[in-house]
């Protein structure tokens, strides 16, 4: 791509929309931010890093997944046979295309390093290879449609974007990361000059995004949506809708193929289906027949977009009606209470605690009103675009607004409207000749440049100012697993055959250190195992004794300091997990010696 798709806005304001930025121009100020931010976030990440610690179960999962593939498991098997062995395992609605980039460097430095360093080395490399691609995409677009010295500042802004870092952490390998690149690059594609492949880059990168996961669905809808008002507006818009839709039902359909192949064609509501691709291709085509017979006229678009919504409805109503309820609907009732329900990145912003919400809220925001001073001061398709990105950015926000792990994407998108206004806030310093006053002033405009970009810390101040614990509810579970099961590696390898029971947090970290199979993890694909894991910590001894039984289990494992062992307390405050976190223990468990630098508690069954 090396052109914008519209000229240059308001002198002073929107500044000139180049037509083409050198690759090399912006690689000078991408990578000297990337190594400093990146070091950074190694340094200061790197007591875990070396206690091969995780920020998510998910993370260790993922690198469960890619061990599997590595050791031989077929690529369209995407089963997890450790989990709830007995039952057969757990067909996971993960997407392989996140797994290419961990194996791939797992096999590039296996010869050089070894399988165990290759591992690490993957840790460190791909969340840093993808905070990389965040960062080009970033400033590929902002040197596009912002004025020079601009666009540094909307690369620096990502370090200060907590929703986007946080998924790029080192160790931090699951599919997030790679969301928020492909939002990216689909905006991207809205500025290249030619239509068709400006909009084959849109589709591609919503179709991969909605592969990867199906969290992307709502927001791609939306961008949709979007492009198809930007083409009703300005007809030379057209033929980019009809590219980028046709892109995306192809994309979807390869992805399919490449990643699912024929085998599993069942209508799940999580993850991209037939049922889906049907919807997709039926949008594809009603645009497509309209752009034929009437390339010129609004009518015939807008009827084309009232039948592709339709028959979009119709399908997944005729073929999958499971499906109109929600991904998660389906869930057991007490799966979905005790487990989904406590899910802090599935809950609302506002329902998290008021600095969080604040920083996951307040830069999208003064984003989205600099998007829309940018689009009042540009002129001709300039405005148009930028109405297009404050709509986008406003349609992420809500999103956020109600799931709050959607608030990378807001905050991704809001880097680029505010490295134009940080630069706007800098260059209206008038920087008087008295000394004081002159440091007054850089300290006022440092602390509104401090509060856009870490709106958190004034908000946990004024917290804490009117809070009698200084912000520490003393009454709350901790908030992270406090075990690691990669100390008892030897322990639990030298151990008679036998899985583990264990709370579902704990099971991906004994996935990944040793041979042993868990009842359940925390993945909804599993809620029949889940159910009954609930059911044996809430229960009593005897019931959790009857499903150990029935499921072969020989081993208990717990950590007495792990969140969910507190919610099996709440839940059932005389119940088996609440009795062992006590350490009352029924007679048919036997102790298991661990490390103590572990935390695990471990048990035998003796029958």
């Amino acid at each position: 791509m090396t052109a914008p798709a519209f000229p240059a806005g308001a002198a002073g304001m929107a500044g000139t929309m180049t037509a083409a930025a050198p690759t090399a121009r912006i690689w000078r100020f991408v990578l000297p931010i990337w190594a400093v931010v990146y070091g950074l976030l190694i340094a200061m990440n790197i007591g875990g890093l070396s206690r091969h610690e995780f920020h998510d179960p998910d993370d260790q999962l993922r690198l469960q997944q890619v061990r599997d593939l590595l050791a031989g498991q077929g690529w369209f098997d995407l089963h997890q046979y450790r989990i709830d062995a007995a039952g057969g395992g757990v067909l996971m609605h993960w997407s392989r295309l996140v797994d290419i980039p961990i194996a791939a460097v797992m096999l590039l430095l296996r010869p050089l390093l070894g399988e165990a360093l290759s591992e690490q080395a993957a840790l460190l490399v791909v969340p840093g290879l993808t905070l990389l691609a965040i960062m080009a995409l970033v400033a590929w677009i902002a040197v596009r449609c912002l004025p020079k010295g601009a666009a540094p500042l909307s690369v620096l802004a990502v370090a200060f974007a907590a929703p986007v870092i946080v998924q790029v952490l080192p160790a931090r390998i699951d599919h997030h990361g790679w969301q928020i690149a492909l939002a990216l690059l689909a905006v991207a594609g809205t500025l290249d000059a030619s239509q068709r492949r400006g909009g084959a880059i849109s589709g591609l990168a919503l179709a991969a995004w909605m592969a990867i996961s199906f969290e992307g669905l709502p927001l791609s809808a939306w961008f949709v949506a979007v492009m198809a008002l930007a083409a009703l507006w300005d007809q030379a818009e057209r033929p980019r809708l009809v590219a980028t839709v046709q892109a995306l039902a192809g994309g979807s359909i390869l992805f399919f193929l490449a990643t699912r192949g024929f085998a599993d064609l069942a209508e799940h509501c999580d993850a991209i289906a037939p049922v889906h691709l049907a919807v997709f291709a039926w949008g594809g085509i009603a645009l497509t027949a309209a752009q034929l017979a009437r390339p010129h006229s609004r009518i015939a678009l807008i009827v084309a977009l009232g039948m592709a919504g339709a028959g979009a409805l119709a399908t997944v109503v005729g073929i999958a009606p499971q499906c109109t309820s929600g991904s998660f609907d389906m869930l057991d009732p007490v799966v979905r209470s005790f487990w989904y329900d406590n899910v802090q990145e599935g809950k609302p912003i506002f329902a998290a605690e008021w600095h969080l919400a604040a920083q996951y809220a307040i830069p999208p925001l003064i984003g989205l009103v600099a998007a829309l001073r940018l689009a009042w001061a540009s002129e001709g398709r300039g405005r148009r675009w930028w109405v297009s990105y404050a709509a986008l950015l406003a349609g992420a926000l809500t999103i956020s607004l109600l799931v709050a792990r959607a608030a990378s994407v807001s905050g991704a998108l809001a880097v680029v409207p505010l490295g134009w206004q940080l630069m706007r806030w800098l260059s209206a310093l008038k920087r008087p000749p008295n000394p004081l006053l002159r440091v007054g002033e850089l300290v006022v405009a440092a602390s509104v440049v401090f509060v856009t970009l870490l709106p958190v810390v004034p908000v946990m101040a004024v917290e804490n100012l009117f809070d009698d614990e200084a912000g520490i509810r003393k009454d709350e579970p901790a908030l992270t697993i406090a075990c690691n099961a990669r100390a008892a590696q030897g322990t639990l390898a030298a151990l008679p055959a036998g899985g583990i029971l264990a709370p579902l947090d704990m099971g991906p970290d004994l996935l990944i250190n040793s041979n042993r199979s868990v009842l359940a993890t925390g993945h909804h694909r599993g809620a029949k195992a889940m159910r009954l894991t609930i059911d044996a910590f809430s229960g009593t001894p005897e019931q959790a004794r009857a499903i150990m039984q029935a499921k072969g289990l020989r081993y208990l494992a717990i950590c007495p300091r792990v969140q969910e062992l507190d919610l099996y307390e709440k839940r059932a405050p005389r119940g088996f997990g609440a009795q062992l976190k006590q350490g009352k223990v029924p007679a048919w468990l036997e102790p298991v010696p661990m490390p103590a630098e572990a935390g695990l508690r471990l048990w035998r069954r003796l029958d």
